[in-house]
């Protein structure tokens, strides 16, 4: 059981469809590390256990990180602001991440972050959301 991400058309994924996933508590990690990333703490967040408002965060890692895991949806225009920041955020992580383990290209972190990216990026191309599943 676990989270997929999957472009929103009425008639449903096409198979050159980007389709990241990860487990629940995997993108509990990956959204942590992303937070971290550009400085905010998740648990002083409203939704994980903290007061902070999502209002006083302008990094557009908000509509990834102020989501629930498993309904919902980021909309074209919140897709097409958030790839490019995500690609540099993971891109960045990588650079950091000594051993590739957690980051790294070939971590499971690296490819389902790159599979986002490029959904993040058709959405926003087409028009489309991103739908969690």
């Amino acid at each position: 059981m676990g989270l997929s991400l999957r472009a929103g058309r009425s008639t449903g994924p096409l198979p050159r469809d980007p389709w990241p996933q990860w487990s629940y508590g995997g993108f509990r990690l990956f959204r942590r590390g992303l937070a971290a990333h550009v400085g905010i703490d998740l648990p002083r967040m409203q939704g994980f256990g903290g007061d902070t408002a999502w209002t006083s965060v302008s990094s557009p890692l908000r509509h990834l990180l102020n989501h629930p895991d498993d309904a919902g949806e980021i909309s074209a225009d919140q897709a097409r602001e958030l790839a490019p920041v995500l690609h540099d955020a993971l891109n960045a992580l990588a650079a950091e991440d000594v051993d590739g383990l957690l980051w790294g290209p070939d971590s499971h972190n690296g490819r389902a972050g790159r599979d986002l990216v490029a959904l993040l990026t058709l959405c926003g191309a087409e028009g489309l959301p991103v739908i969690f599943v």
